[in-house]
């Protein structure tokens, strides 16, 4: 996959770019056909990169794409500001935002792909979010009741038996949990206040399957920002790693971030007046404006068809790519 782009000067030139200098290249002529492969072959030697896209059914077809060249890809949903509490697919949507941030904590290559949306809600700083992570260790010691209260505070519900992510449940010296950013429970059995074993099971028909000497427990809900002080934008948690950024058509993303905000303010004022939220009650919303500014502060490259119109973005670079069209056959081959 790699090895055809070096054939193209440009991709050379925007490769080389992005190594040297800070800040956002602009890429002009490419077509959505091209796009993942251009962000595979200039992400490839960057172990964090985010794709950001103008709407979450772009998001999802990138993602699919990039797996065809890309294993470490994850899909970063955007959390609906308006409805999300009547969401009944929350926790689905919290399991793949936790995935995410999972990876990108772990220090693993990951290649996160989401909307805008996904940019503009708060999430707790990273250095308040690791001290609601729970890392266990074999023969390390263990206080079971003091641990049931901290799950239960990260978002667990505590019940009989563990069945589904996000449960967990205490019996003796035994404590069952199914972290919401795994695919089976975990059994944890002590030895007095020590923990004797660790190790994965099938939630159906309760049979052990491996033996582990360490896990780590994620949160199983949203943490509420203002426990840190405020909160930051997902843009905050990419860059503080060596990252690169991708921006798929900056204009229709200016269009669908601003868009977004007018829609979650007129939605806030009306259950202002309606009684159903306090006057003093925060936005939940990051500004677009604040979003543009730190993408501005970001190294990466925007990637579109023609030559943005938001004199807003601060591009370092510009490059064109020189693209023909294939005239199609209609089954005629002379």
């Amino acid at each position: 996959f790699y090895a055809p782009l070096l054939q193209m000067e440009a991709f050379v030139q925007i490769r080389d770019s992005l190594k040297k200098e800070e800040g956002l290249q602009l890429v002009t002529g490419c077509v959505d056909s091209q796009k993942t492969h251009l962000m595979y072959g200039l992400g490839r030697d960057w172990p964090v990169k985010l794709i950001l896209t103008y709407n979450e059914l772009k998001a999802k077809e990138l993602y699919e794409d990039l797996k065809l060249y890309d294993r470490e890809v994850l899909y970063y949903p955007a959390r609906d500001l308006i409805f999300y509490q009547a969401d009944l697919s929350g926790n689905l949507l919290t399991r793949q935002r936790m995935r995410v941030i999972q990876a990108i904590l772990e220090q693993k290559k990951v290649t996160v792909v989401t909307s805008t949306g996904g940019c503009l809600d708060y999430l707790l700083p990273l250095r308040v979010l690791k001290n609601h992570i729970i890392t266990l260790k074999n023969d390390s010691p263990l206080d079971l009741e003091q641990l049931a209260v901290k799950l239960t505070d990260m978002g667990y519900e505590r019940c009989g038996q563990v069945e589904a992510s996000g449960q967990f449940a205490v019996r003796g010296g035994i404590l069952d949990v199914f972290s919401l950013t795994e695919e089976v429970p975990w059994r944890i059995e002590l030895w007095g206040d020590e923990i004797d074993s660790i190790r994965s099971f099938d939630a159906e028909s309760q049979r052990s399957m491996e033996n582990l000497e360490e896990i780590t427990l994620y949160p199983a809900a949203e943490m509420d920002p203002e426990q840190g002080g405020g909160g930051v934008s997902l843009l905050e948690y990419i860059r503080q790693f060596r990252s690169l950024v991708f921006l798929d058509e900056v204009n229709r993303l200016a269009e669908c971030g601003e868009t977004v905000e007018k829609e979650y303010r007129q939605s806030y004022e009306n259950r202002m007046e309606k009684g159903q939220i306090k006057k003093d009650q925060p936005e939940e919303i990051i500004p677009y404006e604040q979003v543009l500014h730190m993408l501005n502060r970001m190294r990466g490259a925007a990637l579109g068809t023609l030559e943005t119109t938001d004199r807003r973005m601060d591009f370092k670079g510009r490059f064109r790519l020189d693209t023909r069209s294939i005239q199609s056959y209609n089954n005629h081959f002379e």
